[in-house]
């Protein structure tokens, strides 16, 4: 599939990167579907590269073990030649590839939880109203670092934490009730680099990567609500979850914030939170039972 091949609406949010505006449901996943192709593809080529790479990383390594140690004796020195260049050649283009196949690539939050989210609440969408979308598919760039700090090194010559900031954006999702859902993402990405003296005194690196992602889902109700707040407790789990009504316009909103902690070496984390789980953070809000201000609790 090439980026022609995609519909205008695909074509606009691959090429510039965002997602904004207002959309119907149906159009909106629609547009997820494509994407998600879109992704797809993304992903094998980058598995692609990946194979490519590391293939090209031991022909390299063979190849001078071919040129140097076996050349210098004066045998077989045409094939360690010929071997290193064949491993630099494919070594390069593993490097291209994987370089072509990020800049096509989107976040996988649009497949693994927008869509799902959008699929399942579907029918619960008001037919009339449009859903807001402000999204930022650009992905993370390691050339914009928020800042970075040296750690206490330890047994490490040097310890590097470099700090990126991703918000990937929100829906308002108007629902039949009159109420409206709203659903927020942002990534903070660490990554640690780790430079050491090896056994054999040779000087080594290594490079580790978390992602802390929040995802934040409210539900705005039409009027003015008195939500069951006893029942938070029972509906939200401490370790890893906050759950709050703050007030906004003269209405008590119910707001949950669930934080997820995924690592990765060498490169960052594509993982993201299953749609799944953001479910069952809308239907927790909902059963928050909210009744009409003054109204029997």
């Amino acid at each position: 599939m090439t980026v022609n091949e995609l519909s205008p609406a695909a074509k606009a949010a691959v090429e510039k990167k965002v997602i904004d505006g207002g959309w119907d449901g149906k159009s909106l996943v629609k547009l997820m579907a494509e994407l998600e192709r879109w992704d797809n593809i993304a992903e094998a080529r980058k598995a692609r590269a990946k194979k490519v790479f590391i293939g090209g990383i031991i022909g390299t390594v063979l190849g001078f073990f071919l040129f140097f140690m076996v050349g210098l004796a004066g045998e077989q020195l045409g094939v360690g030649i010929a071997l290193l260049a064949i491993g630099v050649g494919i070594l390069i283009a593993g490097i291209k590839m994987k370089k072509a196949a990020r800049a096509i690539d989107l976040p996988n939050e649009l497949r693994v939880t927008l869509r799902p989210v959008l699929k399942q609440l579907r029918q619960d969408l008001h037919p009339e109203e449009k859903i807001k979308v402000s999204m930022n598919l650009a992905g993370l760039d390691e050339k914009k670092c928020k800042g970075t700090k040296n750690l206490p090194p330890g047994r490490n010559r040097s310890l590097t934490q470099s700090t990126y900031e991703e918000d990937l954006g929100s829906l308002r999702m108007p629902l039949i009730d009159g109420s409206t859902a709203v659903l927020r993402m942002e990534n903070l990405y660490l990554k640690l680099e780790r430079k050491y003296t090896g056994r054999r005194g040779k000087h080594k690196s290594k490079t580790k990567w978390k992602k802390l992602t929040t995802v934040t889902a409210m539900l705005v109700p039409a009027a003015p609500l008195q939500w069951d707040t006893s029942r938070a407790g029972k509906l939200s789990d401490p370790r890893n979850e906050r759950l709050t009504f703050p007030e906004k316009d003269g209405l008590t909103i119910a707001r949950m914030d669930k934080y997820y902690k995924f690592k990765a070496a060498d490169d960052p984390p594509g993982d993201a939170a299953p749609g799944a789980d953001v479910l069952r953070m809308f239907v927790r809000l909902t059963a928050m039972r909210p009744q009409p201000a003054g109204g029997a609790r």
